[in-house]
């Protein structure tokens, strides 16, 4: 499966969770229409309106300490996904004109066991992810139920309305509709925020994969027509392959600036969320002394969404760093030395190998923002800072 029909697949998914159409061409996905608008701005109406509850409840609310505490990590975790949404979405022409050049770019040299290898890499980190998120949601469920089940009333999603006294069918209503409202939000953020940035970010490090992979092939070819006898049609056409590997490698460096622009303030907000939520989270475990196992476990599968949808981002970003600078030994090593020192119509190959080489040996880093590096090492970093704050806070709690 091609990046073409890849892309348009999820694309049209895309449009079912009511972000719009990020396809660059006619689909027959009109989101400008007025039904689909009445549906976007319904959907999006009703996650904004249990933000809004979710921040009263954490700022001005009167519940017990755990749903207190709920309230605190919802309102934020879901303020930051309400503003993901409406980055992407404001950069929907963007992110249209990226898909049709990550479709064009080296389409024609992509590689069928390569294609597979990525497709399966996709699904397997978006599975993963799935399950975590859906995880903790229905920890949250399952500790509502236990909360019936003791005699106190069913919540997942603490708003401030209703409040905790509140036990009319009214009221039971309002909570089994945030609910349903929580999941379904989380399938928004999936597919048309985290999933949506992901993939990009395995897209874009693939196709330096596959301009390595053109280079070795370039050189596979230029010695087997040289094998057969024929050095001037080898040379020929190892010269017209070094040029346009050479004019899709630039294009690629520029890529990633419109991949910043796209995502880069996704990747930032995550990055904030992960560190942020998951010290307060750690510390209602570790502070708590009345924590249920199902309540330990939402909390657990809550930090480990933040901290794995992050290293997603991160380790991927790293990766397109690490692939990006092979490439510069694969131009070298191509078979340039047995060019013309000079083509006929007056550009020379080595003075093109040169500057293509010098522009590979420049770290290719994603940035967030242009300034937070999206590195392995920012990472760990994130990781061990995480760690060092909960631990302060951790010891002053005591």
């Amino acid at each position: 499966m091609k990046n073409y029909t890849f892309l348009k697949n999820y694309c049209n998914k895309i449009f079912f969770v009511g972000t719009g159409n990020f396809w660059f061409e006619e689909n027959g996905k009109d989101d400008k229409s007025l039904l689909y608008r009445m549906f976007s701005i319904i959907l999006f109406f009703t996650y904004a309106l249990m933000t809004i509850l979710e921040i009263m409840a954490a700022v001005i609310g009167d519940f017990p300490e755990d749903e207190k505490r709920d309230s605190v990590s919802f309102a934020v975790s879901h303020t930051i996904v309400m503003i993901k949404i409406l980055s992407v979405m404001l950069n929907k022409d963007l992110i249209k004109s990226l898909n049709k050049k990550l479709v064009s770019l080296c389409q024609y040299y992509e590689e069928e066991l390569l294609m597979e290898e990525k497709y399966r890499i996709i699904k397997m980190n978006v599975v993963a992810y799935f399950v975590t998120v859906y995880g903790s949601a229905a920890c949250f469920v399952f500790e509502g139920l236990r909360k019936v089940g003791n005699g106190s009333h069913f919540v997942t999603v603490v708003t401030y309305y209703p409040s905790f006294d509140d036990d009319t069918i009214l009221a039971t209503v309002f909570r089994i509709f945030t609910t349903l409202v929580l999941f379904m939000l989380m399938m928004t953020m999936i597919v048309s925020i985290d999933f949506l940035t992901l993939s990009h970010l395995i897209l874009y490090k693939y196709k330096f994969i596959t301009l390595r992979h053109y280079f070795q092939n370039l050189k596979n070819e230029f010695d087997s027509i040289n094998t057969l006898g024929e050095p001037e049609r080898a040379v020929e056409r190892l010269e017209k392959g070094l040029i346009e590997g050479i004019v899709m490698h630039g294009e690629l460096i520029r890529l990633s600036k419109e991949i910043d622009k796209a995502f880069g303030t996704v990747m930032a907000l995550q990055l904030f969320q992960s560190s942020g939520s998951a010290v307060s989270l750690l510390l209602q475990i570790a502070l708590s002394d009345e924590l249920t196992f199902v309540a330990s476990m939402k909390i657990i599968f809550f930090v480990v969404a933040l901290f794995f949808l992050l290293g997603l981002f991160l380790c991927n970003a790293g990766e397109i760093t690490y692939q990006a600078s092979l490439v510069s030994d694969e131009i070298f090593y191509c078979g340039w030395y047995a060019c013309r020192p000079r083509l006929p119509n007056g550009r020379s190959v080595r003075k093109l190998v040169l500057l293509a080489i010098m522009q590979a040996r420049r770290p290719l880093v994603m940035k967030a923002f242009k300034m937070l590096e999206l590195t392995y090492a920012t990472f760990l970093l994130v990781v061990r800072g995480t760690y060092s704050v909960f631990a302060l806070f951790y010891a002053q709690g005591k």
